[in-house]
């Protein structure tokens, strides 16, 4: 009788174990001044987290129905009256102007049924949690303002309610800036990125926070400023977002060097993949250049100085290279006697191009990634002129040839 009482109770409290909300602490989170790169996931939080439903339709062993027969998908509405509900006092979310939960919803476990990404801040007497408040950048100039500790809540739909999953410190911040969905797969959900970025009197601050699965995410952390600038771009083809890091940084010999970091997604987070620079390359670029002209290399020039499909139009033309010249460095608007003197000119006496001292470039869009310099020629005979040519750089800057003349 006494074994079957003392069952009894155990079975009891064994049922009384319920999910608890897996939050990460800053002391978890590896960082650096300018870069964090870091894995965690549940199992190494020791998080009691449970198990999302498998993909697809799962059978129930008891009925024959699908998962989605047991447990209907819930409404917007419905998600969010049940977070309000498990949200700890010490925590308020951030809201819109109607007072609603600012939510992102995707599908983060594939189960089928949507996920609720939010922020919550700590709470603090007379903090106004609405987002167009804390993304007032006025705040910036008050002295008296307190930054406000942010947080990334992250809660599952499983089985007709919502588990909070993750409660992970994004860090202070006085003014916020954005907070959205940065799509790292063209036409995939998952890896899922969520950027949140802060203004700062010097720039930006922004952590891209990277689902890889529904249990494993990383951080990667970036800075805009005066030097320091990051874009997203699929620079190589192959429908994954990449992380490009311009930064300026002073080169003995050299001046004002702009060194180009790319930071690869490999599957669980993103790293350093590539490095280059811009004012040392460009100077070699247009010294080759120069070489080949002035001994009058003129297919060596064609091919170094020219992208391939260039190239390959210059090459089953028949037209004289002078022409193709004239189609590369291009008269100086305003200029009129200077016409048709490079076709004129039968050998270069020297080439002189400028020597640059620091980025020419914008670290902008494709198109901005063109400069325009002037370059002086003089011919054997005795006269010389003045052309101006445009200089674009690869798309993809660590490809070969980093840069090329514009061929108008």
């Amino acid at each position: 009788m006494r074994f079957t009482i003392l069952l009894i109770i155990s079975l009891l409290l064994s049922c009384r174990s319920i999910p608890q909300t897996n939050e990460v602490s800053s002391e978890s989170i590896a960082s650096s001044s300018e870069k964090k790169e870091t894995i965690l996931s549940v199992n190494e939080t020791g998080s009691q987290n449970p198990v999302p439903e498998s993909k697809g339709k799962t059978v129930s062993e008891l009925s024959g129905r699908t998962i989605n027969d047991i447990y209907p998908k819930l409404s917007d509405s419905k998600m969010e009256e049940i977070i309000i509900n498990t949200i700890p006092g010490s925590f308020i979310p951030v809201t819109n102007n109607d007072g609603r939960i600012k939510i992102i919803y995707r599908d983060l476990d594939q189960n089928g049924y949507k996920d609720a990404f939010f922020l919550v801040v700590k709470n603090r007497n007379n903090l106004n949690s609405r987002f167009s408040v804390l993304s007032d950048i006025s705040y910036l100039l008050n002295h008296k303002r307190q930054p406000v500790d942010f947080f990334l809540a992250v809660y599952l739909q499983l089985k007709g309610t919502m588990i909070s999953m993750y409660r992970i410190p994004i860090g202070s911040g006085i003014v916020i800036h954005d907070f959205s969905i940065l799509t790292v797969k063209k036409g995939s959900v998952i890896p899922l990125g969520i950027n949140i970025s802060f203004q700062t009197v010097k720039g930006m601050n922004s952590e891209l926070i990277i689902f890889s699965t529904y249990n494993k995410f990383s951080l990667f952390s970036m800075s805009e400023n005066i030097s320091s600038h990051s874009n997203f771009s699929d620079i190589d083809g192959d429908n994954i977002i990449d992380i490009v890091d311009w930064e300026d940084g002073l080169e003995e010999g050299t001046g004002y060097e702009t060194y180009i970091t790319w930071y690869k997604w490999d599957g669980k987070e993103f790293r350093e993949y590539l490095s280059t620079n811009v004012v040392r390359n460009l100077n070699k670029f247009l010294e080759q250049s120069r070489l080949y002209l002035s001994f009058g290399q003129m297919d060596d020039f064609f091919r170094y100085a020219l992208t391939l499909n260039d190239y390959k139009r210059y090459k089953s033309s028949e037209k004289d290279y002078r022409v193709w010249l004239e189609k590369i460095f291009r008269s100086v608007p305003g200029i009129n006697t200077e016409d048709n003197k490079l076709v004129d000119c039968n050998k270069f006496r020297s080439v002189i191009f400028p020597q640059i001292l620091e980025n020419p470039f914008s670290s902008g869009n494709d198109s901005s990634r063109i400069c325009n310099l002037n370059i002086r020629f003089e011919c054997i005979d005795g006269y010389s002129f003045i052309r101006t040519v445009r200089v674009k750089m690869n798309p993809n800057p660590f490809e070969k040839p980093q840069y090329s003349f514009y061929l108008e």
